[in-house]
């Protein structure tokens, strides 16, 4: 899975001459709110120009740069806060169960003090100088890799879980259901070929049902985000499990039936 990450390109190293430079968006995650943020090389090119433009007098070669700066600058922090605002927008809109509505709520307000450390950077932004552009640029690059690839992570691992929940509710009627059938089948006339089929998917829809607690339990406890997506993902491999046993059964199901 594709996470937030630093751009990596052959401009990195002039990273701090313009600023700061962020990709956000997960793929393969419940939330279409994939987004660009950040500043090129064609970008760092526009301040190295102003820097060796021979035309400019000092006076004005430092008031463009500063202008330059704070625009690249500006633009990524409002970025970065437009990607908050969608986290929460989207975290908002996804149904949960009840007994995670608390873990909801504090992914809410960490997505809340990320809005306000872009805030409090951009209005810091509008009234330093070239040097302090720089220490935003770093401050605000610092910090997103630190603390808010993890946030995001966690959100849209949590959004992916609580989507699940409708197939793990279906899959357990699905399970109700073929364990009727196969007792009143059993009843009639024992098949240890249809006992063990149903066994195995029951078997899967157990461990499913182990994992999606597990899982839950990770985002409770604020695991690392790649733990509590390896358990999301095992949980929906042993559910597919599950429906491979649901097909099994019925196919025996069909066998023994008058046609």
């Amino acid at each position: 899975m594709k996470r937030s990450k630093i751009i990596a390109t052959t401009a990195f190293s002039a990273l701090f001459a313009a600023g700061a430079v962020f990709i956000f968006g997960i793929a393969g995650t419940p939330t279409a709110h994939a987004a660009e943020c950040g500043i090129t090389a064609g970008d760092i090119a526009q301040v190295a120009a102003i820097q060796n433009d021979p035309s400019l007098t000092p006076s004005d070669e430092m008031k463009q740069e500063l202008l330059a700066r704070k625009n690249l600058v500006g633009e990524t922090i409002a970025c970065a806060e437009q990607e908050a605002q969608t986290f929460e927008i989207n975290l908002t809109a996804i149904s949960a169960p009840s007994d995670v509505q608390s873990l909801r709520s504090q992914l809410l307000g960490d997505l809340s003090q990320a809005a306000s450390f872009y805030n409090s950077e951009m209005a810091q932004l509008n009234v330093v100088g070239i040097a302090g552009t720089k220490a935003i640029a770093q401050q605000v690059l610092s910090w997103h890799e630190s603390s808010f690839i993890p946030l995001g992570e966690n959100v849209n691992n949590f959004i992916l879980w609580a989507q699940n929940q409708n197939l793990f509710n279906t899959a357990a009627t699905r399970m109700s259901q073929t364990q009727s059938a196969v007792a009143f089948l059993e009843a009639a006339s024992p098949n240890p070929a249809l006992q063990t089929a149903f066994n195995k998917a029951q078997s899967s829809f157990n461990d499913a049902e182990a994992e999606n607690a597990a899982a839950q339990a990770a985002l409770v406890q604020n695991l690392s985000p790649d733990q509590s997506l390896a358990l999301i993902k095992q949980s929906l491999a042993s559910l597919s499990d599950t429906y491979q046993g649901f097909f099994n059964v019925s196919t025996l199901i069909s066998k023994i039936l008058p046609q």
